[in-house]
């Protein structure tokens, strides 16, 4: 269970985000047990994880008073993992409660909240609300509750965490796991991360609500359309898997295109001497 979401699912802040592809909170807290130093010590080597995601990581190390920096492509994502250190969770406008006649909206309905609240955590609790609109794979939830329910839910969730604010203020910030340039050579204490699984899941559509709705506040839509090109582009599809006869050997039907991702591993395999694994890939 600890190479997966579900322990932190009934956890303070870290329920916030059903975000499946996540780790559980319990591999950091395992991860600080063997490693132990002092608050001090941390604060001049952080943790670092170069795929923060819903912010596991940061925001488990922040419980523990030690430091943490987490990196993380898609801004949603680190929106929402910033408003997990806000101090309180003031209530919300009278605007953001609609009343019914509102209801047969639609999908225009979160633009409607969304017009409404100013607040970096308000806005939170919205996007955490269209979220749950949705699987977890990021597909449309028929049987979804009403929008303004699940809101109010949300707010009375993060209302409860933010009551026992974290005492540490770790850093998430948007960036391109290659390349972290404001972080200093040796300046990292250890690195707890889960890379991407490219090949199992589209990342753009998991994260498609979220970026809908902060887009519409933050003018980012070609960014989000940037990383999401990226995102496909490097996703492994399937059909690149070559598939077995019935005697055991394979078919020889591999496509001939060429997936970024691969090129790019087989580019640094060959840097680094090994010629025939880069031939493989």
């Amino acid at each position: 269970t600890l190479v997966t979401a579900e322990g932190g699912r009934r956890e303070p802040f870290h329920r916030w985000i059903p975000y499946k592809q996540g780790f559980s909170p319990g591999l950091v807290r395992q991860f600080l047990g063997e490693n132990p130093r002092t608050q001090k010590e941390w604060a001049s080597h952080p943790v670092l994880d170069p795929f923060s995601g819903s912010g596991t990581c940061v925001v488990e190390c922040a419980r523990h008073g030690a430091c943490a920096i987490g990196v993380e492509a898609i801004a949603a994502l680190v929106f929402l993992a910033q408003a997990k250190f806000e101090r309180e969770f003031p209530p919300l406008p009278p605007g953001a409660r609609l009343e019914s006649r509102t209801r047969a909206c639609g999908a225009s309905l979160w633009q409607e909240i969304a017009d409404r609240v100013e607040l970096p955590v308000h806005r939170a609790a919205l996007l955490l609300a269209v979220g749950r609109q949705f699987t977890t794979a990021g597909r449309a939830n028929r049987g979804a509750r009403a929008l303004e329910v699940v809101l109010a839910e949300v707010a009375a969730m993060m209302r409860d965490d933010l009551s026992h604010p974290l005492t540490q203020i770790n850093r998430v910030e948007v960036g391109d796991a290659r390349r972290i340039t404001p972080i200093d050579d040796c300046a990292i204490g250890g690195i707890l991360t889960s890379p991407p699984y490219l090949s199992r899941h589209d990342y753009a559509q998991i994260t498609s609500p979220y970026e809908t709705v902060y887009g519409y506040w933050y003018g980012v839509q070609e960014y989000v359309e940037q990383v999401r090109a990226e995102i496909r582009l490097k996703t492994v599809p399937s059909t690149l898997t070559p598939t077995l006869s019935l005697e055991g050997r394979g078919s020889g039907e591999i496509p001939s295109r060429t997936v970024a991702a691969a090129e790019e591993a087989a580019e640094w395999l060959t840097k680094i001497g090994q010629a025939k694994l880069a031939s493989v890939v």
